[in-house]
């Protein structure tokens, strides 16, 4: 064993890479030579098998620190650290390519110069790694040590016998956006999202045609009710309230619809915004909310609309806007609009809103803003807001702009 120690020292690689190569074979095989005489010496009945496979066969990574900019109380900007545990992320290891790799990309601002692994490979095989610096300097593996894969790493594992070698490039993957980066492009107008066209051919009772879920069809009467209709618009009825109809929104209307396959299997979410009437409710400074769940089994019982109130000083509610529109898109709804109405003095189309729950609570969102549409301030905007599964989109009725939106966490989920 005393000359296992010293083959180590004096292989600290400062040599060149065939000479190294040499080294490693001769010490592979001196170490398979000990382990024999070490079988021997037990008895003959214990025989030491060598094998001349070279191959890693599992990669993981441990707990990495990971660094983010943020920006404190005073507006100075400041570096936050936070650790995390990395194996769960999965890497693949390509054995006819002989590359190890992960497609789910780290977090950005993790530190990928300090890397504890932990590998194994095929019979005890011997891994050393190329150095960063040098090409004909290798390092030993050692699942203590940390790694620096701020680049690609070579590893190099020598089979048992000594005769069996494989060389593996390792990349460690970062994302190099933050995750809630939204960004911002100039498109054409034809390439806006279009939408059914209203149902004023719907019957003679049906002012306002407000859109549809899988099943159902939805409007706004003459007389300012909600209604529904469950064969394609050839027939319209008053739909369920929980709530007295004078919380209906009767101006301002959006509703969007989207599946909740990720909590109810068959069932769509309805999400219905608007403002009550500007001559009856002057001083009011809260859009209505409303939300249906729409269970489209056959045989399931019908939903109701339920009416999401709050109090008109909640710093929750979402804001009494002219021309309010919301779509659905990535974790959350979006809601826009005009110049406050009523109690609410909201500039048009300053602030984009979010809600993370579905519509019950509101709050200016830290993520989406609006892009710079030129000519935008006039005394009455308009614009139209959509979403697809991978943009949102805004149309701009004052200057037929178009644009579309982009979060990075879609994209990296659909790459």
């Amino acid at each position: 064993m005393l000359i296992f120690a010293k083959m180590c020292v004096n292989l600290h690689p400062n040599m060149n890479s065939s000479r190294l190569m040499r080294h490693l074979k001769t010490l592979i095989i001196l170490l398979a030579g000990l382990s024999l005489t070490a079988s021997c010496l037990k008895g003959s009945d214990n025989e030491a098998t060598l094998y001349s496979d070279a191959a890693i066969i599992s990669f993981s990574l441990g707990k990495l620190n990971c660094y983010t900019k943020t920006v404190t109380s005073t507006g100075a900007d400041s570096i936050v650290k936070t650790s995390f545990t990395a194996s769960g992320y999965t890497f693949h290891i390509d054995q006819v390519n002989h590359r190890i790799y992960n497609t789910d990309s780290l977090p950005y601002g993790t530190d990928v110069k300090h890397v504890p692994v932990t590998l194994s490979t095929y019979h005890n095989g011997t891994v050393v790694i190329q150095s960063i610096e040098r090409e004909d300097s290798l390092v030993w593996y050692n699942s203590s040590d940390s790694i620096d894969f701020s680049v690609p790493r070579k590893f190099f594992v020598w089979a048992s016998d000594g005769e069996g070698q494989s060389e593996y490039t390792v990349s460690v993957n970062v994302h190099q956006e933050e995750k809630d980066v939204f960004r911002w492009d100039q498109k054409a107008v034809g390439d806006y999202p279009t939408r059914p066209l209203d149902a004023q051919y719907w019957g003679a009772n049906i002012k306002k045609y407000l859109g549809r879920s899988s099943v159902e069809m939805y409007a706004l009467s003459v007389d300012d009710m909600l209604m529904v209709s469950r064969d394609n618009g050839a027939t319209w009825q008053e739909d369920l309230l929980d709530e007295d109809a004078t919380m209906l929104p009767t101006q301002d209307l959006s509703l969007i619809t989207y599946y909740m396959d990720d909590v109810a299997f068959n069932t769509d979410y309805v999400l219905l915004v608007g403002n009550r009437s500007t001559e009856s409710y002057p001083q009011e400074s809260i859009a209505m909310v409303w939300r249906k769940i729409v269970d489209n089994d056959e045989y399931a019982p019908k939903g109701q609309w339920v009416y999401m109130g709050h109090l008109s000083d909640s710093r929750y509610a979402l804001p009494r806007m002219e021309n309010l529109t919301i779509a659905k898109y990535a974790d959350c709804v979006v809601a826009i609009g005009g110049k406050g109405l009523g109690g609410c003095s909201l500039t048009p189309y300053e602030v984009m809103f979010e809600s993370r729950d579905e519509g019950i609570t509101w709050k200016p969102s830290t993520r989406f803003y609006f892009p710079d549409l030129e000519e935008l301030a006039t005394e009455h905007p308009l614009i139209d807001m959509t979403s697809d599964e991978s943009y949102l989109w805004l149309k701009c009725a004052n200057t037929g702009q178009v644009w579309r939106g982009l979060l990075n966490t879609i994209l990296w989920k659909y790459k």
